[in-house]
């Protein structure tokens, strides 16, 4: 009754032309429609790769720990150690949410799981975004040390799940559990690094935090091709047991931090649950998966204005109000005070981030699929083209953080980075099938850039001013305003492409049948064109283009409101003198408070 004639053709689109996931997950699914043991060009990726999965592995530890040698010598070992613990820790999880694209083919070849592959991403980003909140709360009442390794142990526990699932069920459900454990290792890092370094030197560490996130978000598709063919994708999650291991054990052993945040006694079970705003979360958990449910199936599953999906908007709506109000009547125990979000730069931050990661996302997906089906090149070759924007926005990340270290304020980058970001992304609205490989390359050199210089900022301006329990919920907020922003309006931007292409189309070419368009996978639209309009192909590609251009011009939009926050972020200095953690008093036994306590 629902899938209607006319229903289906709304939605008539294939997961390629849908770059929600990653251009590597539709290519995979295709290869797997075709019964093919994997895509063409990830099997060339394999055949230009001799190295085995484990020498890859030896080289990325090889260099994590080659960079921790070279900063033994040159700072001091707290700051060390907790690079050592990031480097392998941020990586760990950047890499899971993208390495797993390229093994799809395999997965869904050993289980027979063709229409389970949407959920292989979905239920690792639902369990993310549901519980980045709560962990913001956990590390404001609890430990930060123990916080943060049960959130390590969670992912770790999810990585094997997935490792040695049986059933794609089991997959699901380890992919569940490992963005559980995901909510609480990102902003975890930021919240402990605050425990080691002086306020002065925290941009130079969390430049540095942001710029391996890049590398290894960078490396992982081809990572995961790699351990795909030439070992067995389920090296794809055994892979985080030796990192995380490592990890857990550094910080275990030598990691002592001051016990700040500590849980008071609770005396019932209604204390225990306003404590933790526990009706706040069992509220929000809910919210968010009815609006993941209506972007994940909004469009290609169902029409947009089917039953299931008006209910689900609905149902989110609702669910929002009183999550909203639930939070006002709890006060200072809400997951997220007023007072906190109240807070002038948190509040500039925020609208920041909303808008600054909906021009990110926006570029980040969908250029590689104007690479793809434009310019019609191989999912590979679009990757390396990308490393342009991606090796120039890990330089931006670090470099903007020694420059907001010697210059004390982190406003001016945030500055810089909405002009440089502005500028890149009206250069990548300019995109069409005749532009030159100097242009797009600048183009995207810039826009890596300007996301590079203000990416980390508004983390950078809650570690200035927030210290403790209300440093761990606002670094918290952030982090979820990342990833929902991007979650948003990549669903709105793949509406609206859809959209132009199909009025382009049904103006200047008559004889062409939009869904025929849309129907076809990026990587494979110039071919499929050739085929069935031959032609037409060049007028098929620019309405094709026409449609990316509309999509890149939500980019610039956002890049250029994004500046409106600007006057709402205080002007805080990084200078500020200040000790990184008061010195614990001694006990009658010679042994100080902190070391019992961690």
């Amino acid at each position: 009754m629902e899938k209607s004639t006319n229903e289906q053709g709304s939605r008539a689109t294939s997961v390629d032309a849908q770059p929600r996931s990653n251009s590597h997950v539709s290519l995979v699914q295709e290869a797997v429609e075709k019964n093919e043991p994997i895509g063409a060009e990830l099997s060339k990726v394999a055949s230009m790769t001799p190295a085995s999965p484990f020498a890859i592995f030896a080289i990325f530890t090889g260099l994590a720990f080659m960079i921790i040698c070279i900063a033994l010598v040159r700072s001091k070992l707290p700051a060390v150690l907790f690079t050592l613990l990031s480097s392998d820790n941020i990586p760990m999880f950047f890499q899971d949410r993208s390495i797993v694209a390229t093994a799809i083919p395999k997965i869904t070849s050993e289980f027979h799981s063709l229409p389970d592959v949407g959920w292989y991403g979905s239920a690792y980003l639902m369990a993310t975004c549901c519980l980045q909140l709560f962990f913001g709360k956990l590390y404001a009442e609890f430990q930060v040390k123990w916080v943060f390794l049960s959130a390590l142990v969670l992912f770790e526990v999810g990585s094997v799940i997935c490792a040695a699932a049986p059933s794609s069920v089991v997959l699901i459900v380890g992919r569940a559990v490992a963005g559980a454990g995901c909510a609480g290792l990102y902003s975890g890092a930021f919240i402990l690094i605050r425990f080691f370094i002086p306020v002065n030197e925290l941009p130079k560490y969390t430049g540095a935090l942001g710029g391996m996130g890049g590398i290894a978000q960078t490396i992982a598709p081809t990572l995961g091709g790699v351990f795909t063919d030439k070992a067995t994708w389920r090296w794809c999650f055994w892979i985080n047991l030796p990192i995380g291991g490592i990890t857990f054990l550094v910080i275990l052993s030598l990691v002592k931090i001051p016990a700040e945040s500590k849980v008071s006694k609770t005396h019932s079970l209604s204390d225990f649950i306003s404590r933790f705003d526990l009706i706040g979360t069992l509220i929000f958990i809910p919210t968010i998966i009815c609006l993941l449910l209506a972007l994940q199936w909004g469009g290609v599953k169902y029409a947009w204005g089917s039953w299931r999906i008006i209910l689900l908007l609905t149902l989110f709506s609702a669910l929002l109000v009183v999550w909203v109000a639930s939070q006002y009547l709890q006060g200072d125990k809400a997951t997220v005070p007023l007072s906190i979000i109240k807070q002038r730069s948190l509040a500039g931050g925020i609208l920041f981030v909303f808008c600054y990661f909906a021009a990110f996302f926006i570029t980040t997906y969908y250029v590689p699929i104007w690479f793809q089906a434009v310019r019609t090149v191989s999912a590979y070759t679009s990757g390396i083209n990308m490393l342009a924007a991606s090796a120039a926005m890990s330089v931006a990340v670090i470099s903007s953080g020694f420059i907001v270290s010697k210059v004390g304020y982190y406003v001016p980058s945030m500055i810089a980075s909405v002009v440089v970001l502005s500028i890149g992304s009206g250069l990548v609205y300019t995109f069409d099938r005749h532009t030159s490989t100097v242009k797009w390359a600048a183009s995207l050199v810039v826009t890596g850039l300007g996301v590079g210089l203000g990416i980390q900022q508004p983390i950078i301006a809650a570690q200035t001013i927030f210290k403790g329990p209300e440093l761990a919920i606002a670094t918290s907020v952030l982090i979820f305003l990342q990833s929902l922003s991007g979650t948003v309006f990549l669903s709105v931007a793949q509406n609206v492409f859809e959209g132009k292409v199909q009025r382009v189309i049904q103006h200047t070419l008559p004889g062409v049948d939009a869904a025929d368009v849309l129907g076809v996978g990026a990587s494979d639209l110039g071919a499929a064109m050739k085929k069935k309009y031959p032609d037409q192909v060049d007028a098929i590609l620019d309405s094709y283009n026409a449609g990316l251009q509309t999509v890149f011009l939500m980019g610039v939009v956002f890049a250029c409101v994004s500046i409106v926050a600007i006057p709402l972020m205080e002007w805080r200095s990084v200078k500020r003198k200040e000790e990184v953690a008061p010195k614990p008093a001694q006990n009658a036994e010679g042994a100080s408070d902190t070391e019992k306590a961690a």
